[in-house]
C-alpha cells in the first residue's frame, strides 16, 4: 500500500500548487476590486486569455520558459515559487496529520477545514506584503471558515473556548494600543493597524490562544530578523517601520508554521492556555 500512500502525497502537492497559482491571481486581483472567479486569466502585459495549457501550475511556467506564449514577456517568478511553497505547505501539513489513505472521514475533512484557511492567510500575507493592506473580503472569508470548524469541532466534542478567548484577548490589547498611538504618532507612523489587529484575532479564532501566542512570538522574530537584515543591506539606517514591517505577511509566515508544527506544539499551546485562563 506505499503505492497508494505515494500517490495521495503527489495528490496532495499538486492540489496544493493548483491552489497556489489561485493565491497568485487572488493577490494580483483582489486589491484592485477585479473578479476572481468569473473573468478568464490573462496575461498582464498582452491582456491575451490564457488557455488550459497555460495555466497548469509550475509546468506551464518552465514550458514556457518563465515567459508569456504570445507576447514573450517574463512572467515573474514569484508564480512558480508560490505554486511550489504552497504545494509543500499543503504536503506537510497533511504530513504532520499523519494522513494517510487509512485516515477516517473526520481526519479528511480536519484537513480540508485547514486548506481552506490556509487559502486566507496566504491570501492576506500576500496582499499585505505587495500593497502594505488586509483585504477585508478575506478576513470574512476566514471568519466564516473559522466558525465552521468551531462548530466542526464542538461535534467532536471539542470546546471553542480558547478559539474565542484568542479572538478577543489580543486584539483587545493591539486596539488599545492602536488608539494610543494615533494620539501621539501620524497614521504612517504606526505599527499596527485596525487591519492587522482583526487578522490577529482571525488567526485567535481558528488556532486558539496557545498556538496564536505562539505564532504571534514568532512573527515578532521574524519581523525582527527582516528588519536587521534590510538595515545591513540599506545605505541609511533609518527605515520606515511601516513601510518596512508588513505584519500581515509575517504573521502568515508564522501561522503557517504554527499549523505544520501543531501537534509538535500542542503540548506548549495547552500550557499557555491553562496559564492565562
Amino acid at each position: 500500500m506505499i503505492i497508494m500512500e505515494i500517490f495521495l502525497y503527489i495528490a496532495i502537492f499538486i492540489m496544493g500548487s493548483v491552489f497556489g497559482s489561485f493565491f497568485t491571481l487572488a493577490v494580483y486581483r483582489l486589491p484592485r476590486k477585479e473578479n476572481i472567479t468569473y473573468v478568464r486569466s490573462h496575461c498582464t502585459s498582452c491582456n491575451h486569455k490564457l488557455n488550459f495549457f497555460d495555466l497548469i501550475p509550475i509546468w506551464s511556467y518552465v514550458f514556457l520558459g518563465g515567459k508569456c506564449r504570445y507576447c514573450k514577456e517574463k512572467i515573474r517568478s514569484r508564480y512558480i515559487l508560490l505554486e511550489i511553497f504552497s504545494g509543500i505547505v499543503f504536503l506537510l501539513t497533511a504530513l504532520s496529520l499523519k494522513i494517510t489513505t487509512y485516515s477516517t472521514l473526520n481526519e479528511f475533512i480536519n484537513l480540508g477545514f485547514i486548506y481552506l484557511f490556509m487559502c486566507a492567510i496566504f491570501i492576506i500575507g500576500g496582499i499585505d506584503k505587495e500593497k502594505h493592506e488586509i483585504h477585508d473580503g478575506t478576513i470574512l472569508y476566514g471568519i466564516f471558515v473559522s466558525l465552521a470548524y468551531g462548530l466542526f469541532n464542538a461535534f467532536r466534542g471539542i470546546s471553542m473556548k480558547y478559539s474565542l478567548v484568542g479572538f478577543l484577548s489580543y486584539s483587545l490589547i493591539f486596539l488599545v494600543i492602536d488608539v494610543t498611538l494615533k494620539f501621539t504618532m501620524t497614521k504612517e507612523d504606526l505599527p499596527i493597524g485596525f487591519g492587522d489587529i482583526e487578522y490577529v484575532a482571525l488567526i485567535g479564532l481558528f488556532l486558539g490562544f496557545g498556538l496564536q501566542t505562539i505564532s504571534l512570538i514568532l512573527a515578532t522574530i521574524i519581523s525582527v530578523v527582516s528588519i536587521v537584515i534590510q538595515r545591513l543591506k540599506a545605505k541609511d539606517s533609518k527605515i520606515n517601520v511601516k513601510n518596512s514591517i508588513p505584519l500581515g505577511y509575517y504573521l502568515s509566515i508564522s501561522t503557517a508554521i504554527v499549523i505544520i508544527c501543531a501537534p509538535m506544539l500542542s503540548g506548549i499551546a495547552e500550557l499557555i492556555n491553562l496559564s492565562m485562563i
